[in-house]
């Protein structure tokens, strides 16, 4: 029996419906009270941490507090004497300095409070386990699929009002993996993983550019793609979060330019063979039917696909 502390969000989702076809699965929210958490958990072998506790999209400062929610589910699973947990964290922890390919020898470089955050929940993590408990860190790289809410969304919307401008194009390489190859990543990390390691999990690579030109086509609109220097980009985030408030939500911001406009690519090859598991996804449009109902109901896709059929409507000759 495993517990997904988490299933509400974006990843969670994805985690859980991969579980689910392999082994039982208990489903809670992010926001779940302590008692609830300590009910659940009671009854499971491993537990899937894979709530994000910072929204990325936010302007975040570094600050040495672990999240509450992190907090109890050590300790209620310390208390439980669970045989594992399953910590899942980012592989941002890496930063987007790193002179070609990360590999797991790779020493992290984070350079966002959100990267630094989410290295230090995996340190604290690993510490608070003690001797009790067996943790496993999972890093997957780029994550895509069907919920995503920071960057994708956001993309379709502006294709939608002309030509999306990205840094460089949009066309940074980087690594993505499917959400629910994620929860296969978690599945093969309960099993087979080492007590006390940190697995780089990826799919395939491609880039921003691709994925919004395979999201839009599925839906039925083209992109038109425009290219600025990443550094003007960057200088404009700067400006943005300087009148942002810490916590607010912040559009482009430094991190969100940094993800869609710096090479992020990684080698897994260890954790492939470590944890005998691979992705089952290797390209944006072996997904795209699957994200098509979504996709079409985004608020300013949605609208957009509506006007040619109010449009007819209209013109249509009375008695038709």
């Amino acid at each position: 029996m495993h517990l997904v502390v988490g299933a509400d969000q974006f990843l969670g989702r994805g985690i859980a419906v991969a579980l689910k076809a392999d082994v039982p699965v208990i489903e809670l929210s992010s926001d779940a009270d302590d008692q609830t958490l300590r009910d659940a958990i009671g009854g499971v072998e491993v537990v899937v941490r894979c709530a994000d506790s910072w929204s990325p999209g936010r302007r975040l400062r570094y600050r040495k507090r672990i999240p509450h929610l992190t907090e109890q589910v050590v300790e209620a699973a310390r208390a439980a004497r669970i045989r594992r947990l399953v910590h899942v964290s980012t592989a941002d922890v890496f930063g987007s300095e790193q002179p070609a390919r990360i590999t797991e020898k790779a020493i992290p470089k984070p350079t966002h409070a959100y990267e630094k955050l989410r290295l230090f929940e995996e340190e604290w993590v690993l510490e608070a386990a003690g001797d009790e408990l067996e943790v496993v860190i999972v890093r997957p790289a780029r994550v895509f699929g069907e919920g995503e809410d920071w960057i994708l969304p956001r993309l379709m919307s502006a294709a939608l009002r002309g030509r999306v401008w990205l840094p460089n194009g949009g066309k940074a390489r980087q690594t993505f993996i499917y959400a629910e190859d994620v929860g296969r990543a978690c599945l093969a990390a309960s099993d087979r993983g080492r007590p006390g390691q940190r697995y780089l999990v990826g799919g395939f690579d491609g880039s921003w550019a691709e994925l919004l030109a395979s999201a839009a086509r599925t839906v039925g609109f083209a992109v038109e793609l425009g290219s600025l220097p990443y550094d003007l980009f960057f200088l404009r985030a700067v400006a943005a979060e300087t009148f942002t408030a810490a916590g607010a939500p912040v559009w482009p911001g430094m991190y969100s330019v940094d993800v869609v406009g710096r090479p992020r690519s990684y080698d897994d090859s260890h954790s492939r063979r470590e944890l005998t598991w691979s992705p089952s996804v290797g390209s944006f449009e072996q997904e795209m039917p699957a994200m098509t109902r979504w996709l079409s109901q985004l608020p300013d896709v949605a609208a957009a696909l509506a006007e040619p059929h109010e449009n007819a409507e209209a013109t249509s000759p009375p008695g038709r």
